[in-house]
């Protein structure tokens, strides 16, 4: 399945407004149904029953009316899945509420909708035109989705086709590369090459400041808050549009070079504590998760190495390991071993590139036993003086 996103271009959306409202008042409904029933019986309604008395409850609201029959029975399967995913303890947080008027989304799979070259007609709304920058297959499509973010709209098209496969630029040679993530340089490959990070928060930063300023001072439910928002939405929208495409650039530019390669796999969650809106505004988990997906398409191979492994403590040229940890200001040090004096982040990334799992594995498995060995015979007590 592949999703097709396009940007709906009328300025008359107010029906749009209308139908995102009820699908979000219908979500809330469903919510508290499902905390009630939860609450008094211990246990979440099943999507069948829940099915049903919707179905009953829209024949006696005329605002429920309005949206499609399989459009509601979707908001329904979404909360489902999302409860089965809080039981499984897969998710931390229960389904929650949602504000009337916030972001939102129409999924259409089978009726109510038609899609006609670049306009899309809903049945009973009216027809809405969209910037059709790219084509679409019109015999594969499986379902329509109307998307509200941002005070935008945008129309996501589901067809069920194959991405089309492409050509590398090895010229029959397997090259691998090994990759390093940091904060100044987003990227150091294995060949001392280096990938700025560009940090469009960061070098917009008074931009930032001044809207979120703007929008402090603005009072409550009134128009010019509405209206702040919406310009400080519409710069974080910016932001995220420019930092995608500079990681679909990069990430194809990568894949052609590189038959396999090889990054390192980081806690993310751990450095987002740490330094906070640097690691947003990087965004190194969506790279890699664009990374893998342009990978798919040229034959590469993305392998994550251990996260454990001390990529930056080794020597790459005799293999020594520090006994110490290095500070984030060190970017250079010396090996004591063969006097060599090594960049930290092409160092990393040489490793990285060296990196075999297999000879990680039966290195880590006979460290773990001589580990427990010394466990042992320090843990012994000793035997008492007659």
């Amino acid at each position: 399945m592949l999703n097709f996103k396009y940007r709906i271009l009328d300025k008359e959306t107010k029906q749009l407004d209308e139908l995102i409202v009820t699908s979000n008042c219908i979500w809330n409904y469903c919510v508290m149904l499902q905390r009630k029933h939860h609450e008094w019986y211990g246990q979440y309604i099943s999507k069948k029953r829940l099915r049903q008395h919707i179905a009953k409850k829209r024949k006696t609201n005329s605002y429920w009316l309005r949206l499609n029959s399989q459009v509601v029975q979707e908001i329904v399967d979404r909360l489902d899945e999302s409860c089965q995913r809080f039981f499984k303890r897969v998710q931390k947080r229960p389904p929650q509420f949602k504000k009337r008027f916030d972001d939102g989304s129409l999924k259409f799979t089978q009726s109510g909708y038609s899609v006609r070259n670049d306009v899309i007609v809903i049945k009973k709304i009216g027809n809405f035109k969209f910037l059709k920058h790219r084509g679409y297959p019109t015999n594969t499509m499986k379902g329509v989705r109307i998307k509200k973010h941002n005070y935008r709209y945008y129309v996501v098209i589901t067809c069920d086709c194959v991405p089309a496969s492409r050509t590398r630029d090895c010229n029959g040679t397997v090259r691998v590369a090994g990759i390093d993530f940091g904060l100044k340089t987003f990227i150091t490959l294995n060949d001392g090459s280096t990938i700025e990070s560009p940090r469009f928060l960061f070098k917009n930063a008074k931009k930032l400041r001044k809207l979120s300023k703007s929008l402090s001072r603005k009072q409550k439910n009134s128009n010019r808050r509405t209206k702040a928002k919406r310009l400080l939405a519409r710069f974080h929208d910016k932001a995220a549009n420019q930092r995608d495409a500079w990681q679909w650039e990069k990430a194809h530019i990568l894949c052609k070079q590189y038959a396999v390669i090889k990054i390192e796999d980081i806690c993310l969650t751990g450095m987002a504590k740490l330094w906070g809106r640097k690691i947003s505004d990087i965004a190194i988990g969506e790279f890699v998760n664009k990374l893998i997906y342009v990978a798919s398409k040229y034959g590469t191979e993305v392998v994550k190495i251990d996260r454990f492994y001390p990529s930056s403590h080794i020597c790459n040229r005799c293999g020594h390991k520090l006994d110490r940890k290095l500070g984030l200001l060190e970017r250079e040090w010396q090996c004591p071993n063969c006097d060599v004096q090594l960049d930290r982040d092409i160092n990393a990334a040489i490793n990285i590139q060296r990196w075999d799992a297999n000879v990680q594995s039966v290195d880590r498995s006979e460290t773990s036993i001589a580990s427990k060995k010394q466990r042992r015979t320090t843990n012994k007590k000793p035997y008492a003086s007659a």
